[in-house]
């Protein structure tokens, strides 16, 4: 007989996947890049294509100096959080979807490469924190993704768990999720929508309502 399973447990990216803090990304960039490169300006593409990486990662096209790279990682943090919520929305049908995702005891977590200190206040401003416990921020990991040790981390935090599905906006994502061994849910909203198609991940979806019909599948 095949023994058949449903995925149990759902973790998701943050930024550009629960929350829409894309143009909050891009306005910080951009504002660090002006004061770091006054006379080189990026387009806007080639700042939608700087999302995702750790910032430390990001701005290393500027400079291999560690101190100027943590001055910049200050100088779009001060920005992003003064500006947070002026930009930050969140996505159509989220708390529904996690309210009956909760309802239904499937486990839930985070997995960003946000530190913990720029995460929470999205987290907690859009009560994502009543449904989502668990967590992996950068700096709890000594790997970001597309390592999987960000999953493992969330993972061994969770108990019971039987199938895992990774959701994300970014090819680190879907990657991340492929390399951790569980199934991968591309999102049609994503910036960068044809280089994550090209990551191949199992499911696609248009709109959260999509996952309870995923998770109700046995595989």
């Amino acid at each position: 007989m095949i023994n058949l399973k449903k995925i149990n447990t759902i973790l998701f990216d943050l930024d550009g996947t629960l929350v829409d803090s894309n143009e909050l990304i891009i306005q910080s960039f951009k504002h660090t890049f002006a004061n770091y490169q006054p006379k080189f300006s990026y387009t806007r593409q080639q700042l939608i294509d700087m999302i995702g990486p750790p910032l430390k990662e990001t701005f290393k096209i500027v400079s291999q100096d560690k101190q100027i790279i943590g001055e910049m990682i200050d100088y779009y943090r001060i920005f992003y959080q003064k500006h947070e919520f002026e930009y930050i929305t969140i996505y159509p049908h989220v708390i529904e979807t996690l309210e009956k995702l909760s309802n239904m005891k499937i486990n839930l977590g985070i997995v960003t490469t946000k530190f913990k200190e720029s995460a929470m206040p999205s987290i907690e401003y859009f009560n994502l924190d009543k449904y989502i416990k668990h967590y992996s921020f950068l700096g709890s990991v000594k790997e970001h993704k597309p390592s999987p040790e960000p999953i493992y981390h969330v993972l061994n935090k969770l108990d019971n768990v039987c199938l895992a599905l990774m959701v994300g906006d970014n090819p680190g994502d879907i990657m991340a999720g492929k390399n951790a061994g569980i199934y991968t849910c591309g999102i049609e909203w994503s910036l960068v929508k044809e280089r994550l198609l090209a990551t191949n991940p199992d499911f696609w979806i248009k709109d959260y309502r999509e996952l309870i019909s995923i998770i109700e599948k046995e595989i």
